[in-house]
């Protein structure tokens, strides 16, 4: 059984979901009445399982913050004997003054935009440059030149007191999708791009691309005023004039997130066994049992060359749910698994 939600607002996919679990399973099921963001499983014994979105008490509270924290993450990661990019945490020097008056000690030791720049040459331009803690996609840049990484420290400094400048891992994109150290699904993923016709430009192309983002309903979260659209268009030596020739892709993004507008394909029969352990490992490394696992790979079919660039303990799963019906079953398959093991968890507490 569950209460019913108190507006006529559209419920989130994992509630949809879930709700119908629970009424098969004989479970109770509350939900925050406005938006079904927030709430809990319950047993008959009592016992309740919380979430958030798509974060679930399968995750600890601490595995889960310690995926967020990408500095920490990519730590733990190389600590188990795992393939990540070369990183580096930068601090703004708003923060190093905020930390300077309770600890000089320790604002003694953290990098800023300097100890950036010495890395950045170091590893090789282009870097990329993003918040330590966040999702989605959002604020990630890509520096090709030493000007480019500086104004990059610059404009994300404006909001976020701690970045990550990372080596460019090369390859292509995968979300490995993991519980309990089964792998329920691989996605490969490409960035927002608009493909070349000989006569618009990049301006007009995108344009019309995020016109129609608005009217398919699949929830993508960009528009053609995107400021890392011109950013990273300016790291790639393009701007909005250029008039990319017919059938030519251009990536407008340097992250592949499907809620910025990237699109994905299932490749989960492709996945090599040896990843899909490496894939377990890095769980275990933070303490995660479901979660999706970023990674760069020249082919999922094999695990030479692979690099992980992060771990995501909530990975939301409403966008591949739009992509079409195939994706849309496996999407529910995998709710369904997840579900499962919280029922297990429920159980095993009576």
């Amino acid at each position: 059984m569950a209460d019913q939600p108190a507006t006529g607002r559209r419920e989130p996919l994992a509630l949809q979901l879930l709700r119908r679990f629970c009424a098969t399973e004989g479970l109770h099921l509350v939900a925050e009445p406005e938006y079904g963001y927030a709430g809990y499983v319950e047993a008959r014994s009592g016992r309740r399982h919380f979430f958030k979105g798509a974060g679930f008490d399968l995750n600890g509270a601490g595995a889960a913050a310690i995926a967020r924290d990408k500095g920490y993450s990519a730590d733990f990661l190389a600590r188990a004997g795992l393939n990540v990019p070369a990183t580096l945490l930068v601090t703004t020097p708003r923060f190093v003054a905020d930390i300077r008056m309770k600890n000089p000690g320790v604002a003694d030791r953290l990098a800023g935009p300097e100890t950036a720049q010495a890395f950045a040459a170091r590893v090789g331009f282009p870097v990329f440059v993003k918040p330590n803690e966040e999702s989605e996609g959002r604020g990630v840049l890509r520096a090709a030149t030493p000007d480019q990484l500086r104004g990059a420290l610059e404009q994300l400094g404006n909001a976020y007191d701690r970045l990550l400048v990372q080596e460019e891992a090369k390859g292509r994109d995968y979300r490995i999708l993991m519980l309990d150290g089964e792998c329920l699904a691989v996605f490969e993923r490409w960035p927002f791009r608009v493909t070349g016709d000989g006569r618009n430009t990049l301006a007009a192309l995108i344009d019309a691309a995020t016109q129609g983002f608005a009217s398919d309903g699949k929830g993508r979260k960009i528009s053609a005023e995107d400021p890392r659209i011109r950013t990273h268009l300016a790291a790639c030596g393009l701007t909005l004039d250029h008039v990319p020739a017919a059938g030519i892709p251009v990536p407008l993004l340097p992250n592949s997130n499907l809620s910025s507008g990237g699109t994905a394909v299932d490749v989960s029969d492709r996945i090599a066994p040896e990843l899909t352990s490496i894939a377990a490992a890095a769980g275990r490394a933070i303490g995660l049992r479901f979660y999706g696992l970023d990674l760069m790979a020249p082919d999922i079919a094999s695990a030479e060359d692979y690099k992980i660039l992060e771990l995501n303990a909530a990975p939301g799963l409403s966008h591949f749910h739009r992509i079409g019906p195939s994706e849309a079953a496996k999407v529910e398959a995998i709710y369904e698994r997840v579900f499962e093991a919280i029922a297990r968890d429920l159980q095993a507490g009576t």
